[in-house]
């Protein structure tokens, strides 16, 4: 863990940074151990258009069918009991019941069916400038993985400038 250093490699694109990727799988590389990180984010939104009555509607049909069937079984347990008992002062509660669920469901989809506010709908989307693609390696692999995606080593980070800075500061402290 104490070798490892940390190899970053910039794109314009995200599709050039899975290229990038898909380099690095194809010649043996571990790509588990690479992330992408998106860089000057921004948010883009598109307008998709109105969300009116009939999108209103589809969310509530749900709910619908809920108190319909809720409704179906209230009817259905009054005919057997009806039927069976022959109670009739289980009738009315029954009725206000049923009738209290299908308002409960439906008042709130004929107030959206009256209003005249129609909201937009919108996609958004995060998107990046910029992306780097990153890994925490040893030497030896972060060389093998620039020579892999033809990477620019800067002349001060390169493994040949420090060796030179290394000789040059033993012969000055031998002189």
């Amino acid at each position: 863990m104490e070798n490892q250093q940390l190899f970053v490699a910039h794109y314009k694109s995200l599709q050039q940074a899975e290229d990038a990727i898909k380099k690095l799988k194809k010649s043996g590389y571990d790509i588990t151990k690479l992330s992408i990180i998106g860089k000057d984010c921004y948010t883009e939104q598109n307008v998709l258009g109105y969300f009116n009555i009939y999108d209103k509607m589809e969310k509530w049909s749900t709910t619908g069918l809920f108190a319909i069937g809720l409704c179906g079984l209230l009817f259905g347990l009054l005919f057997i009991f009806n039927l069976t008992a022959n109670l009739p002062y289980f009738r009315i509660p029954i009725i206000y019941a049923c009738v209290a669920v299908l308002l409960g469901a439906t008042l709130p989809l004929i107030g959206m069916g009256f209003s005249k506010d129609k909201t937009i709908k919108y996609k958004t989307e995060v998107k990046a400038r910029k992306y780097v693609l990153l890994a925490q390696e040893t030497n030896a692999n972060i060389e093998i993985m620039r020579t892999t995606l033809n990477t620019h080593i800067p002349k001060e980070n390169s493994i040949e400038e420090k060796e030179n800075r290394a000789l040059l500061e033993n012969e000055a402290f031998h002189l």
